[in-house]
């Protein structure tokens, strides 16, 4: 059985480099944004039920399938280097139905499980916003499954201290002020909550990830 397990986890990790390869980051993109989502979880864990060991597995692994949609965005509107325009813009967006497609037909094909229902969830709401503004749907609050709501924040304080080909990266200070003044609109406040209790060890897991790059102060 273990055996078994650490063959699915390879397999889940070489498809989710895949859309890694064709985003800009080259880094440990994958490997941060599990972290970082696995340590807002072990924070929260006593604040929601659903937090227990098995749970928490499954966002480390999952985490990795956030932006497996990609693979379907064309690179002249992933990687351009000049803001979007709004069309444009509804081509990016199209990434979490793609990825959630993507693994709802692996779920027809073998049976669901609790990694692959959380990893559709994942895919398909990381972008959903707390107030009810985020896409592909405009769900809010609860309606957006706890585990995306951790990649959420994951995520933001990722994109906003990676260089990216259309911005500079920006310092952890500058994440954290932008994720807290996202409290109750963008992000759910309880994880924000947690993200502001564990912000130091972000910082040091966003240095010891990026080993080899220059980082912003």
């Amino acid at each position: 059985t273990r055996a078994v397990l650490r063959t699915r986890t390879g397999m889940i990790y070489g498809l989710a480099k895949l859309a890694d390869y064709r985003d800009s980051d080259t880094g440990h993109h994958l490997d941060r944004i599990c972290t970082f989502a696995t340590m807002l979880a072990e924070q929260l864990r006593g604040e929601f039920d659903e937090i227990d060991g098995e749970f928490i597995e499954n966002l480390r692994i999952g985490a990795s399938l956030h932006d497996i949609g990609k693979v379907g965005i064309p690179d002249s509107v992933l990687l351009k280097p000049g803001p979007l325009t709004d069309a444009e813009r509804a081509v990016i967006e199209r990434h979490t139905v793609i990825g959630a497609e993507t693994l709802e037909s692996i779920r027809r094909r073998t049976g669901s499980d609790p990694l692959l229902a959380m990893s559709i969830d994942i895919a398909l709401r990381h972008h959903e916003r707390w107030d009810g503004t985020g896409y592909p749907d405009g769900v809010a609050a609860d309606e957006i499954p706890l585990s995306a709501r951790l990649v959420a924040v994951a995520d933001v304080y990722d994109a906003i201290t990676s260089e990216r080909v259309y911005k500079p990266a920006m310092s952890h200070a500058r994440a954290c002020e932008i994720i807290v003044a996202g409290r109750g609109t963008h992000f759910d406040p309880r994880v924000v909550d947690a993200f502001a209790r564990v912000a130091d060890e972000f910082d040091q897991a966003r240095i010891s990830l990026r080993p080899s790059e220059r980082l912003a102060a």
